[in-house]
């Protein structure tokens, strides 16, 4: 019944991602979920199977920064030729529901970039990723795309990097050629180098991801609760443990002597502890849980959301790569890119400017200067 754990597991804590939902607190929350749920599980559980997660390099369907701001679903493939030479290559993280680039997006447009996402089944091992990641860059290079500069929020950074240095990839040597584009930057938001603590509790963030797409399709569609079946086993939050053998191999390898690394991490200050207590007074939870593992979650959580850091990534993860640049901004995980009322460890303002985006297009402004100055051998931060 892995599905059931899936959807029940902090199911509202999803919920709290809808901005129309922004004001609304978050005992009403967990009880609009379960008074909805039953009915719900009971159309999904009826559903048939759907397709694998979208692989490739998309971009917007139509020009201007309107049309960047969409959804995954209403960007396009890559073109097979006649691509821009330059792209800024967007790279999510686990269980992404599909909106953390709905406000970098458009104003990277706006500031005169060609943007592309990758998107990818976030659920699979990293390094599987890294290897779909070659597959993509390849047929981009194919396509006419000389330049990548990459953006990357959480995992997306360690897919990024091992791309960047594993062996049948780029091997260290990000210069590119007539397979691969040239690689000139890459701006890590929050990417947890040494892991994260969260990694054990990633059922919460793989509801928020099936949930929060739900929510978002417009048709309502209860198929896409059942993206967790294709999308991979968990692999990848096993990779995102402290001390797990994928970040141990990732820290042995060295960033490229040819690429500008920006790391940005978040920063939060709280006042209060976050309150738990729906979690620990909800019926549903306690019934298909079990009280017992209702308690050891409330305790998992607050352990989780007590290190210094953005609320999923410390501080000391974040950061982990040394003579880099680096730049650490008060904003919680999500919040560092995107307009988001709530997150799990924080209360974000809902119409706060995603603190990270001024700094991105600053650094991605530094990277064409300098790569028109030399003739795009050489970045530097």
């Amino acid at each position: 019944m892995r599905l059931m754990q899936v959807l029940v597991l902090l199911g509202s804590i999803a919920l709290l991602s809808a901005a129309s939902l922004a004001q609304t607190g978050w005992k009403e929350l967990s009880r609009r979920f379960e008074r909805a749920f039953e009915g719900l599980v009971a159309q999904v559980e009826q559903a048939p199977e759907v397709s694998r997660p979208q692989v490739g390099l998309f971009v917007p369907a139509e020009p201007g920064p309107q049309s960047a701001g969409a959804l995954p679903s209403k960007w396009v493939a890559l073109p097979a030729e006649s691509a821009p030479a330059r792209l800024v290559l967007l790279v999510h993280g686990l269980d992404e529901p599909g909106d953390i680039w709905c406000d970098l997006a458009p104003a990277l447009v706006e500031a005169g970039h060609a943007v592309a996402r990758f998107e990818y089944p976030n659920d699979q091992p990293v390094q599987a990723s890294g290897a779909l990641l070659i597959d993509s860059l390849r047929q981009a290079r194919q396509a006419g795309v000389v330049q990548i500069s990459i953006v990357a929020h959480s995992m997306g950074g360690l897919v990024s990097f091992d791309a960047m240095t594993r062996q049948d990839g780029y091997a260290g040597d990000v210069g590119g050629g007539a397979d691969l584009p040239r690689i000139v930057r890459l701006i890590a938001v929050g990417t947890p180098w040494k892991g994260s603590p969260w990694a054990g509790l990633r059922a919460i963030t793989e509801v928020r991801e099936q949930v929060q797409r739900w929510y978002m399709n417009e048709s309502w569609d209860v198929r896409p609760l059942l993206q967790f079946r294709s999308d991979g086993l968990g692999e990848a939050g096993e990779d995102l443990a402290e001390k797990s053998e994928l970040i141990e191999t990732l820290n042995k390898r060295d960033v490229p002597e040819s690429l500008a690394l920006t790391l940005v991490a978040g920063r939060l200050a709280r006042s209060e502890p976050e309150d738990l207590s729906w979690i620990e007074e909800s019926t549903l939870l306690r019934r298909l849980l079990g009280p017992e593992r209702v308690s050891e979650l409330v305790v998992e959580l607050r352990e989780a959301a007590s290190q210094l850091g953005d609320g999923v990534v410390p501080l000391e993860s974040a950061l982990a790569r040394s003579g880099t640049d680096q730049v650490v901004l008060d904003a919680n995980h999500r919040g560092l890119i995107r307009r988001t009322p709530v997150d799990f460890a924080s209360r974000a303002e809902k119409d706060a400017a995603p603190p990270a985006i001024a700094v991105i297009i600053e650094r991605l402004g530094k990277t064409e200067a300098d790569s028109l100055r030399t003739g795009g051998d050489r970045t530097t931060p």
